[in-house]
């Protein structure tokens, strides 16, 4: 395995019930029994925002976007709800982030944000460090894994302040911790010859979601107080990956139809009683699709390559472009995350220029 083909992405076992099928519906590519009703007014980010990356109960927004006078684009940024100004996520030694790079990966109702940063001074390029932001401006080390050839992340955190996240070290293995407070826990991989576990999320009862490896498949997986528990890929595939869960314990993610790696075509997933269901659209079978968010309400958001972002709500899957204003000017490509009042961010094409520059979109349920 190289050494960051298990970390890569977004970022076998028996499957009960086997995929589920669901009805589709936009983008001319089948004809609903019945359709999502909910309708969404789009809010374009302000100048510079690239894609919102997830949102909390109250409407604060992670992202990146474009830091004047930043090392490299897309620096991490925390947008208030109410206000329209993203604050970017830095240090007090380096609050211009002239010599590192921040990226966020979770946010919790108290406006707490988790992820990494590349620091200066690195001894080996593309390495990050475990940060947790009270506020924009000062960012802190975690202090986990703080090996200088190993590349830490936070990737998610609770309302009752439970972290987790995964570490890459210099011999090729990922492992999944958590962060209590000062209580380091370090997650243990499937038995027998697994040895690579990550962890993407974790819900207010501490559940945490992830993916992790045997000697020859890389199943989702989850950790009850601790134990850890196959959920499964759909048949024929041998990768599988839960990104993010409900409060329901109900996950979402991304799972290959066939053998090989992480690296094959993947459909967006929902895990669930037993079951994977397959949320991939008809059509699309050479396009990598992953479900990316889910809410208490068990609707999910996703996005597929080359297509558009959807949503997944009573049973169906919706293009979100036929759920905007059509006159938008912006076609949506990618849901990234949902609240509990059912508001999507992700990033968009703005129709008639280059494809090449996304940007920051929100989906607000008409009526709010």
């Amino acid at each position: 395995m190289s050494r960051n083909a298990f970390r890569s992405r977004f970022p076998a076992t028996t499957v009960a019930g086997g995929a589920v099928a669901l009805a589709i519906v936009g983008g001319g590519l089948a004809t609903p029994a019945h359709a999502a009703t909910t309708r969404y007014t789009l809010t374009i980010g302000p100048a510079g925002t690239q894609r919102y990356l997830g949102i909390n109960d109250n409407g604060d927004i992670i992202g990146a976007g474009f830091e004047p006078g930043a090392e490299v684009g897309g620096e991490g940024f925390v947008i208030k709800a109410g206000t329209n100004t993203p604050q970017f996520l830095s240090t007090a030694d380096n609050p211009g982030n002239t010599q590192q790079f921040t990226a966020p990966h979770a946010i919790d109702n108290a406006g707490v944000v988790v992820g990494f940063r590349r620091p200066p001074g690195s001894t080996e390029p593309g390495l990050g460090r475990p940060m947790k932001w009270q506020a924009p401006g000062n960012g802190v080390d975690l202090g986990v894994d703080q090996s200088p050839t190993s590349d830490v992340e936070a990737t998610g955190i609770n309302d009752n302040g439970l972290i987790v996240g995964k570490t890459l070290t210099s011999n090729d293995r990922t492992t999944a911790w958590t962060l209590n407070g000062s209580i380091f826990t370090r997650l243990p991989n499937l038995p027998g010859a697994g040895n690579n576990a990550r962890a993407d999320a974790v819900n207010k009862s501490g559940l945490v979601v992830g993916s992790a490896t045997t000697a020859t498949t890389f199943p989702a997986v989850a950790w009850v107080n601790g134990q850890i528990k196959v959920l499964g890929t759909l048949p024929g595939g041998t990768f599988a990956e839960a990104k993010a869960v409900n409060s329901a314990g109900v996950a979402v993610g991304v799972s290959t139809t066939t053998g090989g790696n992480e690296f094959g075509v993947g459909h967006a997933v929902m895990f669930a009683g037993g079951t994977v269901t397959d949320l991939h659209f008809p059509g699309t079978d050479t396009n990598s699709g992953s479900a990316n968010g889910i809410n208490d309400a068990g609707t999910v958001v996703g996005s597929v390559s080359g297509f558009d972002a959807f949503v997944y709500q009573n049973g169906v899957v919706t293009d979100l472009n036929t759920l905007i204003p059509a006159n938008s000017g912006f076609t949506i490509v990618g849901a990234n995350a949902i609240n509990n009042k059912g508001q999507i961010v992700g990033e968009a094409f703005k129709n008639g220029t280059s494809h090449r520059t996304t940007f920051a979109v929100l989906l607000t349920p008409t009526g709010q």
